[in-house]
């Protein structure tokens, strides 16, 4: 059953633009017409104190408009828990992107299965020259070992809406020196919390 239009009244999302295909999947401007979404740029987990200030920004800009506000984000800069609950915004549950997208259980699962393993989505693949091997300077055999020496298998979460990426998978699986498996991206525990805010 869809929800009533007044079911999210003047309530602002504020996410890291990871989720964007997922919130795009679950089709929630539809199903609460009343919602506003606002995405934040991705590479800015690389730079945790500009993270902070443009979602500090998004938060007093959407109180202006009286709007509530839910933070889809994992632990993108230190305290972030603390931080939303100061300035009244309620965070979606989870430590990681990566938990979200495949559900806690499944998360879990691939943890204990192989302890080093390293989660990667569409957004990372794709930028993972200017998000990982220039900054860390990858490049580097050292570097590389020190930065990867510790995980075993790359996880690329692949999304519905993702082209076929398989080929860059394995470009960068084998850059790291990893084993590669392929996870469908699973949004029930997502919508579920989500539903729930909403």
């Amino acid at each position: 059953m869809i929800p009533n239009d007044n079911a999210a009244g003047n309530t602002r999302i504020i996410a890291c633009a990871v989720f964007k295909p997922a919130i795009d999947s679950l089709q929630l401007k539809r199903r609460y017409p009343n919602l506003r979404l606002t995405y934040l740029p991705s590479h800015l987990h690389l730079r945790p104190k500009d993270l902070k200030k443009r979602m500090r920004r998004a938060i007093t800009a959407a109180r202006v408009r009286e709007e509530k506000t839910i933070c889809i984000y994992g632990e993108c800069f230190p305290e972030i828990d603390d931080f939303c609950e100061q300035n009244q915004t309620i965070k979606v549950p989870g430590h990681y992107c990566y938990e979200m997208l495949l559900g806690r259980e499944r998360f879990r699962q691939f943890m204990e299965e192989t302890a080093g393993t390293y989660f990667v989505e569409k957004n990372l693949l794709v930028n993972f020259e200017e998000y990982c091997v220039i900054p860390l300077e990858l490049r580097d055999e050292d570097m590389r070992r020190l930065c990867f020496g510790q995980y075993q298998r790359l996880v690329y979460i692949r999304q519905p809406l993702d082209t076929d990426l398989t080929m860059q998978a394995g470009d960068v699986s084998r850059f790291l020196g990893l084993s590669l498996d392929i996870a469908d991206a699973d949004y029930s525990y997502l919508e579920s919390i989500l539903v729930d805010l909403l």
